[in-house]
């Protein structure tokens, strides 16, 4: 398969943003569970936010969050989902996760939950692990999730091939639309972890997905 360029993965969440929104609800519990082991007043970047649904629960934790996409679709619904006042206490953000336009050194943590994966080379995803590392504290903590190239549905992707692939979202309409993803293997999200200046701290696999705990020394 070609691969795509970040502006076709950006347009095909800005096609997708209602429907998507509509199906992304619900946080994951083990990012509630990294949300509740940080400290009140902690700035926090929400890196891929989405449509909010992990920024509500920072915000409720009372944290200070940037929000952050490249879906200025996804944004607005994410605004819209917390309500006033609310939204009116996150930073809404509309930028690359290569590029962000954030100080060195300036958050206290960051979560970045199913963003990877959706980047479509391997300097890109190590760029954007770089970027994370840039703008946490020392001794900051990044909690990351990528989709794991293990799973049951995926058994059929050849053993050698690079692990991109395209899922298909289906529409109100019944159309569907191709969404990328490049399918990590744990030692390959390691790796790159520790490429990008990282520490990968903790690894954990679980529906379908390979969680990360991963900080800042230094």
């Amino acid at each position: 398969m070609d691969r795509p360029s970040r502006a076709d993965v950006r347009a095909t969440y800005e096609r997708i943003s209602a429907s998507f929104a509509s199906a992304r609800r619900t946080p994951w519990p083990e990012v509630v569970q990294f949300v509740d082991s940080l400290p009140e007043g902690a700035k926090v970047l929400d890196l891929g936010c989405g449509n909010g649904r992990h920024t509500r629960i920072l915000r409720e934790r009372g944290l200070v969050v940037l929000a952050l996409d490249f879906s200025r679709r996804l944004l607005e619904l994410g605004r819209g989902s917390l309500g006033p006042p609310a939204a009116r206490e996150v930073a809404w953000i509309e930028a690359d996760a290569v590029r962000l336009p954030l100080r060195d050194a300036s958050v206290d943590a960051a979560v970045c939950v199913a963003v990877l994966h959706h980047l479509p080379t391997p300097d890109d995803r190590r760029t954007a692990l770089e970027e994370i590392r840039r703008v946490l504290v020392p001794g900051g903590p990044a909690f990351l999730s990528v989709w794991d190239r293990d799973q049951p549905r995926f058994q059929a992707v050849p053993a050698k091939a690079p692990g991109d692939v395209e899922v298909p979202w289906t529409l109100p309409d019944g159309s569907s639309v191709l969404r990328y993803y490049h399918l990590f293997r744990a030692e390959e999200l390691r790796a790159m972890i520790i490429e990008s200046g990282l520490q990968g701290e903790t690894f954990l696999q679980g529906s379908g997905n390979i969680f990360a705990l991963a900080r800042r020394h230094g």
